[in-house]
């Protein structure tokens, strides 16, 4: 019972986005739509909370920002549909905490709560309860946020005001005037992740010596790359700019050389986290929809061209008779992580993913861990001596971080092309997938040469997703 409870959790989590509440209407109908939900759902609502009759402008203002938003948040990701089919949900932290830093949105808890009690009382939304995690460190209690979704008779309402699913960029923007206000450095630090009782406990962060060379050169490039994306039109996420997290910072071999991967900035929509077929669906830059851009198994090709071992990255490097492509995907990702060639057992995060792909089995049972490493050391030799290479999940995380900021600047400083970052993956118009890739290999050359000093003749695989 525990395990079909935890895989539906986790299938509820991954049909939801999070979202911003930056956003509003364009058009005269979807302000109309708000007047009416304002009008005839919102103060009626409040009437029987005992405020009085009419509410003063400022708290008008302020509930009509509030309706505004998720509206302009829901329908977006209503425009994409779940493998299952239902609509994909917004999810958003319920607790003081998560309001009480971002005056910028111009309310509050109490008046979104007002706002999302109303709605859901007229069977216009619904509403999953989140939890905290009240045993993470302070500051780090994400948890499960709640989780809000439009209902078809808010669909319906939409239709008779001529606000059109189909036609969201004409009624809807991601982000209003007030969403221009960012929060949060361009670059943070976290230490290494400790161990307690067998349990990954998170990361603490760690202060930014800003007088730092390193630091002071990752934050120019950050704050150029941040003012070439404001410039642009990227809809359907609320976008405020980019960060790069750091990791390990505590550790004696640290110099800003860990991780260093991408982020959106702190009061943005965080696109990172959605699952990639929505971020397709529904983020489009200057007005055109978007692919991805990828460099297919990037720490195994980062771990051979650093090391200066023959691999040939347009082989399927998980492809191997009598396992399934996911099977050797989670040994590898698991012993690259580890830093560790003999696992005797699945990790935890290894078992979750299986269980969610097959729901009820048992990845140790159906599939030895340490069968599967013996399969996967005679296909990739070089794993053998992982734990003697020097290159630990996040070296290769910063690494593969570096070449997608080298591709970056390229296209958009030579090419004018917009892109947004994603881990192993550039977000691009689809007019300029060719010339993403081009750029990504040309970064990973140029890098790989300037980390050994000897010519790569190594070519990565990039694919789109």
């Amino acid at each position: 019972m525990r395990s079909d409870t935890r895989t539906a959790s986790r299938a509820k989590r991954e049909d939801a986005c999070p979202i911003a509440l930056l956003g509003g209407p364009r058009s005269p109908a979807a302000h109309r739509l708000i007047q009416t939900l304002i009008d005839d759902v919102v103060v009626p609502y409040r009437l029987t909370l005992g405020h009085s009759k009419r509410a003063g402008e400022a708290t008008t203002s302020k509930l009509t920002k509030a309706v505004e938003a998720l509206l302009a948040d829901l329908f977006s990701l209503a425009r994409a549909r779940a493998s299952s089919g239902p609509q994909v949900a917004g999810a958003h932290g319920m607790s003081r905490s998560n309001f009480s830093s971002k005056g910028h949105l111009g309310f509050g808890y109490d008046i979104f709560s007002q706002v999302v009690s109303a709605l859901e009382g007229e069977g216009l939304l619904t509403r999953r309860i989140g939890y905290p995690r009240w045993e993470a460190p302070r500051g780090e209690r994400a948890g499960t946020a709640t989780c809000f979704s439009l209902t078809e008779k808010m669909i319906e309402l939409a239709n008779a005001h001529e606000v059109l699913l189909d036609h969201w960029s004409d009624h809807w923007t991601s982000k209003t005037s007030r969403g221009a206000i960012t929060s949060g450095p361009l670059v943070a630090l976290r230490a290494k992740r400790e161990t307690i009782r067998g349990e990954k406990q998170s990361a603490k962060s760690l202060p930014v010596d800003w007088s730092n060379p390193k630091v002071q050169a990752i934050a120019g490039q950050m704050e150029r790359i941040n003012a070439f994306l404001q410039a642009e039109q990227i809809d359907g996420v609320a976008f405020v700019g980019l960060r790069r997290l750091f990791n390990n910072g505590d550790q004696d071999d640290f110099d800003w050389n860990k991780g260093g991967r991408f982020y959106s900035l702190q009061g943005g929509q965080a696109y990172e986290r959605w699952p990639a077929r929505y971020r397709e669906d529904l983020i489009t830059i200057n007005g055109e929809a978007v692919a991805e851009v990828d460099l297919r198994a990037s720490h195994l090709t980062f771990l051979h061209a650093l090391t200066g071992e023959p691999f040939d990255p347009s082989d399927d490097p998980y492809d191997i008779e009598d396992y399934p492509r996911i099977i050797v995907k989670l040994w590898v990702a698991q012993a690259i992580g580890s830093s560790n060639p003999r696992p005797s057992q699945w990790s935890k995060k290894s078992k979750a993913d299986y269980e969610e792909e097959r729901p009820r089995c048992d990845l140790q049972v159906d599939y030895p861990c340490r069968e599967v490493g013996a399969f996967v050391k005679k296909k990739h030799p070089l794993l053998v001596d992982l734990e003697f290479l020097g290159l630990t999940t996040f070296d290769l995380q910063y690494h593969e971080a570096e070449v997608l900021r080298l591709a970056m600047e390229k296209l958009m400083f030579q090419e004018d092309v917009p892109v947004l970052p994603i881990h192993d993956a550039l977000i691009v118009p689809r007019s300029h997938t060719e010339i993403a890739e081009g750029c990504l290999k040309v970064a990973f050359k140029e890098y790989v040469e300037g980390e050994t000093g000897k010519p790569c003749l190594m070519v990565p695989n990039v694919t789109l997703k």
